[in-house]
């Protein structure tokens, strides 16, 4: 059986026709344009996608949908969006996906589905227990237990973004946004390029961003005490600076027990996480 497997994002739709155990039929992706269309058109632009991959790959089963946002899972509702969303929350999403595919759908938040991708078929496949941190211009998180997500009484478990630090919120010291900031690059690689020249302002901030993204991984243990920590996000592809450095911080952190079986591990599935842990989302909602 196929699905069509959506991942709702600011710039693009990405989505792909996947079987149940994951494969890849095809995929592609076609700009969110909210800016010219409104958020409010966004059901219709998927309703279009299920219609042309139902044509190229045969009947879809149904619709794995993950978006920003907090989702409230199980009604498939947007509670809140962002400003990069007019419109978008209290949006009835499943409803009005349904309504115009006649197929059953599941809306589940981007970075839990990313994180339950990863937790089935990438860098935590197999483990029972898995948090994975997503770095980029924000920080995300999703916990995993047992192969499901925890959403907690909010709809907002795995929010690490909003960890209280010393000076700020975690997201505010720790992710891609703050790195250019301190630095004065215009990207994440920039800052990479210039620490291979040895230049210290960018190895300061470097070094400084592990080190609080290792505080946060060990609150993380204290409480959660996962098997694998995956890490995710464009500058962790990054992973022969960052795994070593994180390792020795959290050994400095935590004692030798909290640490025995938990491992870290970095995100394997690339653009094809959230889509994939949609996917997950669907059927264990609907088997």
């Amino acid at each position: 059986m196929n699905y069509t497997c959506i991942d709702i994002g600011g710039t693009s739709i990405k989505y792909a026709m996947m079987t149940e155990n994951g494969q890849i039929l095809t995929k592609g992706q076609i700009p969110t344009r909210i800016a010219e269309d409104g958020s409010g058109d966004i059901p219709r632009k998927i309703a279009s996608i299920v219609s042309k991959l139902q044509k190229q790959c045969g009947r879809a089963e149904g619709v794995a949908v993950c978006s920003p946002g907090l989702i409230d899972a199980e009604k498939g509702e947007v509670i809140y969006a962002g400003s990069n969303f007019p419109g978008y929350t209290d949006m009835k999403l499943r409803e009005e996906i349904e309504a115009l595919t006649h197929l059953p759908c599941t809306v589940e938040n981007d970075v839990n589905a990313a994180g339950l991708g990863e937790s089935w078929l990438g860098a935590g496949k197999g483990a029972k227990s898995a948090f994975c941190i997503f770095v980029g211009t924000g920080i995300g998180g999703a916990l995993v237990l047992n192969g499901h997500l925890i959403h907690g009484a909010s709809a907002a478990a795995g929010e690490i973004g909003y960890l209280p630090f010393a000076g700020g919120q975690f997201e505010k010291l720790a992710s891609t946004s703050a790195l250019l900031q301190q630095t004065g690059a215009a990207t994440g690689e920039e800052v990479f390029q210039r620490a291979a020249k040895g230049e210290e302002k960018a190895l300061a901030a470097l070094e400084e961003m592990t080190q609080k993204i290792a505080c946060a991984l060990a609150e993380i243990c204290c409480i959660v005490n996962p098997e694998v920590l995956i890490m995710g996000g464009a500058v962790m592809a990054q992973q022969e600076f960052f795994e070593p450095r994180l390792n020795r911080y959290l050994k400095e952190l935590l004692p030798p027990a909290l640490l025995t079986n938990t491992h870290i591990a970095f995100a394997q599935l690339g653009t094809a996480a959230g889509f994939t842990g949609a996917l997950r989302h669907f059927l264990q909602k609907h088997k």
